[in-house]
């Protein structure tokens, strides 16, 4: 991504998923992921439609058992039930696979840049947030997630637009100064 690419992004989408990531970090013991007691809806606040709970499924499946309104609008439907995969399209499915299968057996969090499939739609900015949950003894792996954009209302299906962040994010760099000779 281009320095005017990250210019030209939603501040609001990648905000509300700033947030989202550094509440989870906050509820992070260490290394160990959360739980999935430990979320309180009511501190994600304003990001709640973009968020989402997946429950592993299968190797590299999700199923949606929670998802926000901004989730359903999405899917076009009632998400919940539906495997994340269907809010892709068939090219993009084999990524978001193996991203499942890593963030449902690992700590760090992955983010994914999303393009809309959407002809109709605008050139908008879209983002994947995937937070793993501490697993509970006897039940499938969870996920915390959210999918934030800022296209138009509606069905959209995503491809990925870019590399995928897995982990922390890079370190902040000190602004430059201008310094006149």
């Amino acid at each position: 991504m281009t320095l005017r690419e990250q210019d030209i992004r939603c501040d609001g989408t990648t905000a509300r998923l700033d947030r989202i990531e550094a509440y989870w970090r906050g509820l992070s013991a260490g290394a160990l992921a959360p739980p999935r007691a430990a979320i309180d809806p009511n501190r994600i606040g304003a990001a709640l439609p973009c968020v989402f709970l997946l429950d592993a499924v299968a190797p590299g499946v999700g199923r949606l058992r929670l998802a926000g309104r901004e989730i359903c609008e999405i899917a076009g439907s009632e998400a919940r039930g539906l495997p994340l995969s269907c809010l892709f399209v068939a090219a993009a499915r084999p990524r978001l696979a193996e991203l499942l299968e890593q963030a449902f057996g690992a700590h760090p969090p992955c983010r994914a840049p999303l393009i809309s499939a959407r002809r109709s739609s605008r050139r908008g900015h879209a983002e994947l947030l995937l937070l793993p949950l501490r697993p509970r003894a006897g039940l499938p792996p969870q996920i915390l997630g959210a999918l934030s954009h800022d296209l138009c209302a509606g069905a959209h299906r995503f491809d990925f637009a870019g590399p995928v962040r897995i982990g922390a994010p890079p370190a902040q760099r000190p602004a430059l100064r201008l310094v006149h000779g």
